[in-house]
């Protein structure tokens, strides 16, 4: 047993400075793409629309009805007679014309930067979601961009974690401490329910950013108050399930749904009775190849699966073939530590079907959520039809 917690840890600690050191070129302007690597990218998209039986059942939902537009606002948290600054990244259908814009790094995207937000259409849904420990609010745009295509508004904070590698105002932080990122998330991955009380400062930021920007002056009023959901990637999907009712004294009675990724955390910093008080619906997406990933004294799918007993339904659970921790954001510039096109395709379709199931009351959505993709190497579902 020792030496499988010894090798667990370096495999953790492995994985983790993959992570840093592909973090650490979130933001740098993008290469020149090579010939083999411009063509490698235009196969995957080919395989992702012609191996995938289910792809035109996203007819039924009528996406991309809208232009996407793109804007960075600093938000003020004012709390314990200090005030800081909380930057997020909001997506939104826009009036305006969209072009291609580099986020940083390798990932690109097609959106009106600053556009004016469109009022025809809304008021529209909210998806606030929460990114990884060290991460930001820029890892998941294959999913954002995709969201506000359909007539969503996300937001995607940065959180103030003790260590950051990337922040979507300034991209690569110089200063980053490697060591330090790494003990760390050690010691968070160590953590348990009486133990969280240091990493609570996420929730109360993610509960900052929800109140200002449901009063902020370009969007607030664009906003369905009664369509809102919250979602998170790892440590994220903490921070998201702490506002729906984990903890009594945090939860935020506003939220609908919850969408999570690859969130361990949500399995060792919650006990399953404070799981077992959500009671909303909620999908989760697994990595095949995290399974046996160790997170603690239990591994990967033994979090996933707590989480998912304990949650009331209607509930989902997906565990995406091929797919690692790092395969459920878009910003990592190793190809064996990001997610392929076939994968965002099946990760967005999912999600997108499942938020507009249970919070637009879409009902062409509920086909989609009946198919069981040959990418899902598990599909679970209680109560969602």
């Amino acid at each position: 047993m020792k030496d499988r917690g010894t090798f667990g840890i370096i495999l953790w600690l492995i994985c983790m400075i993959a992570f840093v050191d592909c973090s650490s070129v979130l933001a740098q302007q993008t290469r020149r793409e090579t010939r083999e690597q411009r063509l490698r990218r235009r196969r995957e998209a080919i395989e992702s629309r012609a191996t995938s039986p289910y792809q035109d059942t996203g007819k039924a939902l009528a996406g991309d009805r809208f232009r996407v537009g793109y804007q960075v606002l600093d938000l003020k948290d004012r709390r314990d007679n200090t005030e800081r600054v909380i930057t997020v990244a909001v997506w939104y259908p826009t009036t305006s014309t969209p072009k291609q814009h580099i986020y940083g790094g390798p990932t690109r995207g097609n959106v009106a930067l600053n556009g004016e937000p469109s009022a025809k259409g809304g008021p529209y849904p909210l998806l606030v979601f929460a990114h990884g420990y060290g991460g930001s609010g820029l890892n998941y745009v294959f999913l954002s961009e995709k969201f506000a295509s359909y007539g969503w508004i996300v937001v995607a904070p940065d959180f103030h974690d003790r260590h950051s590698a990337v922040r979507i105002r300034t991209g690569q932080q110089e200063d980053f401490d490697r060591l330090g990122f790494l003990r760390h998330g050690r010691e968070i991955s160590n953590s348990g329910p009486d133990d969280r009380q240091p990493y609570l400062y996420r929730l109360d930021e993610m509960k900052v950013v929800l109140a200002q920007v449901l009063e902020s002056e370009p969007f607030g009023k664009h906003i369905d108050k009664k369509k809102i959901a919250v979602g998170g990637h790892s440590f994220g999907g903490y921070t998201a399930l702490g506002l729906c009712g984990t903890i009594e004294e945090r939860h935020d009675k506003r939220i609908k749904a919850v969408l999570l990724f690859s969130t361990g955390a949500a399995g060792y910093l919650f006990r399953e009775s404070e799981l077992a008080a959500v009671k909303m619906p909620s999908m989760y997406f697994l990595g095949e190849r995290e399974r046996d990933t160790p997170r603690g004294t239990k591994t990967m799918v033994e979090l996933a699966d707590k989480v998912y007993r304990n949650l009331s339904p209607p509930k989902y659970l997906l565990e995406i073939k091929g797919a690692n921790h790092f395969s459920f954001n878009n910003q990592l510039r190793n190809s064996f530590l990001r997610g392929t096109e076939k994968q965002f395709e099946v990760i967005r379709r999912y999600s997108i079907a499942f938020l507009e199931k249970h919070i637009e009351k879409n009902k062409g959505a509920s086909e989609v959520l009946k198919q069981h993709d040959p990418l899902l190497t598990r599909y679970l579902r209680e109560n969602g039809e």
